[in-house]
């Protein structure tokens, strides 16, 4: 972990990889609170929507960009001797991670709403996110000064184009504040700007950075094959992006709009799917049965997306469960257990990896009835209760983990 490292640095690092924890804790028992408000549980009056806003908003900003940042921060120290210019990486990762955390409380109670202080109407959950996304710039300045002594591995490459992914999508962001403000009546641009961000997050930042981190840890015979590092990466670079209009309700969909998320769709898929061959083609040794997990998550998750972009739109596009599904796949599953596996230092802390990856593959089992795939005659009243009683088990089984390998630090 971080125990190369003395102080000020130390504790930074120590911060960058424990508080995610606890912020997926907190993300899980909101993610619950959400479900069990669809099952008619009285809430004390909360708002649907901003919880799951809350959940989705403390995922992304403390928990699936911090904790990758952490991964970089490490490899960049591993290479070079240099730790000084490395402060602004981490003082960056640092306060995006706590800046996510106080955006929490507003999107939790307010959603985008404006808070009332001192007489003053202030949308203090969308002030936080963008102070979040200054954060990411400054972190990638930092990533960019020290990028001339780290050496050009793969997976250094694909850190390099989940950084741009990360600048991009946050462009989306500031397009929707900017639309709201400049009052433009056509809903289509604000949604539009939306979902690029959110295309351009979990197809671009979340798969180039996962990839990364895979190449990074598994053993691959790079000299091995000819595919240029260019495709690996270009295919993803361009199709990511272009996959938003996935996001939009069909009826504000042209067929321009469909036909890009089309293109997109079997540009990132392919590109995940020949990354999945070299990683598959060319390991050097055995791949640990955790990474193999990820892997194989993330196969689905290519096909599915290859699937849907050749389909005709109306046999999935108003699916929404399909759409939720997928999303956790993705996030949950082969990125979430990805992370996980980063963290996994010592063998010694594998029984608490194995419970969270079975934990996790029940909730995506559980999200499975919600979807078309579930036959109607099997489903009852019941599932949803199911559904929210199962999303408690990876916080339960993160928190042993993380128990596990704060012990195995303390007595390796």
């Amino acid at each position: 972990m971080d125990s190369e490292y003395t102080g000020q640095d130390r504790i930074s690092l120590s911060i960058l990889w424990q508080l995610p924890l606890a912020c997926f804790v907190l993300a899980g028992l909101t993610g619950f609170l959400y479900r069990l408000g669809l099952t008619g549980v009285d809430l004390w009056g909360l708002n649907l929507d901003n919880i799951r806003h809350a959940h989705s908003h403390l995922m992304f900003f403390s928990w699936a960009v911090p904790l990758p940042m952490y991964f970089i921060i490490q490899k960049i120290n591993k290479e070079t001797s240099i730790n000084e210019p490395n402060m602004l990486m981490t003082r960056m990762a640092v306060l995006s991670l706590f800046l996510g955390i106080a955006s929490y409380p507003f999107f939790f109670f307010y959603g985008y709403r404006p808070v009332p202080i001192a007489g003053m109407e202030l949308p203090l959950s969308v002030i936080f996110s963008g102070l979040v996304m200054l954060c990411w710039y400054g972190f990638i300045a930092g990533y960019w000064k020290e990028r001339k002594y780290i050496s050009e591995e793969l997976s250094t490459l694909f850190y390099d184009g989940a950084l741009v992914m990360l600048f991009l999508c946050s462009l989306g962001a500031w397009g929707v504040a900017a639309v709201q403000f400049s009052g433009v009546v056509n809903p289509l641009w604000g949604k539009a700007l939306t979902h690029f961000f959110l295309a351009t997050f979990t197809e671009g930042w979340v798969v180039l950075v996962l990839l990364g981190l895979i190449y990074e840890r598994v053993d691959i015979n790079t000299e091995a094959f000819r595919i240029s590092p260019a495709l690996l990466i270009g295919l993803i670079l361009l199709g990511a992006p272009l996959t938003f209009p996935y996001g939009i309700s069909e009826g504000l969909l042209s067929p321009r709009l469909l036909i890009s998320a089309r293109v997109g769709g079997v540009l990132a898929a392919a590109g995940l799917l020949l990354n999945l061959y070299v990683l598959y083609r060319h390991k050097r040794s055995k791949i640990a049965w955790y990474w193999k997990t990820v892997l194989y998550l993330l196969a689905i998750k290519a096909l599915a997306q290859l699937v849907a972009s050749v389909l005709p739109s109306e046999f999935w596009m108003s699916a929404h469960g399909l759409r939720i599904f997928y999303l956790h796949l993705l996030l949950l599953g082969g990125f979430s257990i990805g992370l996980f596996s980063g963290l996994l230092f010592s063998k010694k802390a594998e029984r608490g990896l194995l419970f969270v990856v079975v934990s996790i593959i029940l909730v995506l089992v559980s999200l499975v009835w919600l979807t078309p795939f579930w036959p109607q005659s099997f489903f009852a009243s019941w599932l949803f209760y199911a559904t929210a009683a199962i999303a408690v088990l990876p916080v339960l089984a993160v928190s042993y983990y993380w128990y596990e390998i704060k012990k195995r630090l303390k007595n390796p």
